[in-house]
């Protein structure tokens, strides 16, 4: 194996590692969003976001309650910002193995073939 396919296997590797990177981050983020709604319906289940005063709902149950979404909520922003970075890394290391694709193919061709190539290009 050469120079040339291993730059390109590197490429490939790249590509198919921060795609996965990407597919994961996403996941996550649905899975605490998932996790988000369960606790909004139990917050309201037990009297919603402000601490009762007079109720029969023990204020110690709901406050960690609220912590705990407030947490999720944080995490969350966290996480979409990660996947806009993920995202452009994407697009770039795509970008990156499409260049190496094409110099690759057209290192490929006989010295004819690219003098005729250039030839059928408009100018």
């Amino acid at each position: 194996m050469n120079s040339r396919n291993n730059l390109q296997l590197a490429q490939q590797w790249q590509l198919a590692e921060r795609q996965r990177y990407l597919t994961e981050l996403e996941s996550l983020g649905d899975r605490l969003r998932i996790d988000v709604d369960r606790l909004r319906e139990e917050i309201d289940r037990s009297g919603g976001d402000a601490l009762p005063t007079n109720s029969k709902v023990d204020p110690l149950y709901i406050r960690p309650l609220l912590d705990r979404r407030d947490k999720l909520m944080r995490s969350i922003t966290e996480i979409d910002a990660q996947i806009a970075e993920a995202r452009a890394a994407v697009i770039a290391a795509q970008q990156e193995a499409k260049l190496v694709e094409g110099a690759l193919a057209h290192r490929g061709f006989r010295f004819e073939e690219r003098m005729t190539r250039r030839a059928r290009r408009p100018s």
